[in-house]
Parts: C-alpha cells; structure tokens; sequence
C-alpha cells in the first residue's frame, strides 16, 4: 500500500513574516506531521488535523526538514511523537541514526544548501513521488537562482539539491507555498508574481564594526558576523565562513 501526502497548512512568506507550508503524510501506522513552524494559532493546525479524522496525540513522528525556527517552532504541540531531523530519530531525549529508506515509501535525502541540516522526503504515492523539500524552494521554483536565496548557506550545494530533488520527484512541496507539479516544460516563473525585499540591516558586528543583515550573524555569537566568528572549527551549529559543508 502506497503513503499519503495531504498539505495540511499553505506556507507563505514576506518581508516581515513567514509561515512554512505544513505537510501531513500518512504511511501504514506511520502519522507524520512535517513542519508544523509558526502560525498566528495553533488552532488552525488542530483544526487542520481534525479534518483529516486526527488529532495531536494520533502524529506519532515530526519531521523538521531544516534547523530554522520558522519551521519547527510547534514541534512542543506533539509530546508523544518522536522527531526525525538532520542529526538523527530522537525519542524523548534519545537520538538514533535514520536509515535512507525509512520505510518502502518514504526515502530521506540529505540536501544542504539553504540550510545544512536540510533534509527532504521523498514519499512514494499513487501519484508519483512527493518531494517535501523545505526552503530547498520556497515556491513553485523560486527563487529562479540557488545564488538568489538570500539565506543560504551554501548556493553550490542548494543547486546540487536542487537537480537532485528535480530528477527523483513529481510532486514538490516547498517549503513557503502550495504544491507543485514538476513540469519541466511548464512556465515556470514570472518575475513579477513574487517580490522579496532585500533583508535589513540589524546590527553591527562588535568587532569589526561592519554593517550585518540576519544571515550575516554568526549563530553562536550573533554580536558578530561570520567574518569574526571564534566557533571552533568542529563546530556544529555555526554557518560561518570557516565551516566545512
């Protein structure tokens, strides 16, 4: 018996607010919520769930494609299920390695660039394959360019992902938008139908003085910007230029 996709919550995304596109998929006992992230209620995610005949305690795994707050702020909604993300399946405060093939329909790939603890499901349904990428695409292909995701960590290895993702699947969900078919010779982009501003400068760095917009931050010490960071080479959390992909 093949798995079920159901986009439960559209994502979307703005200058100054985001809300990641929340994905139901329903394999044998297998209920996974996939980036239950942020929303103005979560209500509307309960409500979501209810019709579909489930409720919080009926999720039994929570998949966070990626280590942004946007997309995995509500994993606390599901105290039972267990949670499957970059680093490993944790029960309770016990992490364990997944395998690729996590079950007969749902396949894991790691697929860095926009994040590099990006991860995407691969879920095989009557329909074709599903490919539940997170930001690996925003939206129906876009941004157009890897180099144009102002957040990513690294725009080589995003388009690396991203012809991964394109080559396996049907279906995308992405990670701020509705899903799409993969047609390569369908439109598939109109400059004009989405507009993201240039992010805002917030601070500056505390060493070198320059001037840091958000993804400029080093993540351990975000009073300075990656150029000054004093992570540790192994360190895991950081993005900065130091650090090994």
């Amino acid at each position: 018996m093949l798995a079920k996709v159901k986009v439960l919550l559209e994502g979307f995304t703005s200058v100054d607010k985001h809300q990641p596109t929340v994905t139901l998929v329903v394999d044998g006992d297998m209920v996974i919520v996939v980036d239950p992230g942020v929303m103005e209620s979560q209500q509307s995610l309960i409500d979501a769930l209810k019709e579909e005949g489930l409720a919080v305690h009926d999720v039994n795994i929570v998949c966070i494609t990626h280590s942004h707050l946007d997309h995995y702020r509500n994993i606390g909604m599901f105290p039972k299920a267990k949670t499957l993300e970059y680093f490993g399946l944790w029960d309770k405060n016990t992490s364990n390695d997944w395998p690729e093939h996590f079950t007969r329909n749902i396949q894991i790939l790691r697929t860095p660039g926009h994040d590099y603890t990006s991860i995407t499901l691969l879920v095989t349904t009557e329909n074709g394959v599903v490919a539940i990428c997170g930001d690996v695409f925003w939206k129906k292909n876009f941004p157009r360019s890897a180099h144009d995701d102002v957040y990513a960590s690294n725009p080589e290895k995003l388009e690396e992902s991203r012809e991964v993702i394109l080559k396996k699947a049907d279906w995308v969900i992405p990670g701020h938008g509705p899903m799409y078919e993969n047609n390569p010779d369908a439109v598939i982009f109109d400059d004009a139908s989405i507009k993201i501003e240039e992010p805002k400068i917030i601070m500056n760095c505390k060493k070198c003085g320059r001037e840091m917009k958000q993804k400029d931050k080093c993540r351990c010490r975000p009073f300075l910007c990656f150029r000054c960071c004093e992570c540790a080479l192994d360190c895991n959390r950081c993005a900065c230029s130091h650090r090994v992909f």
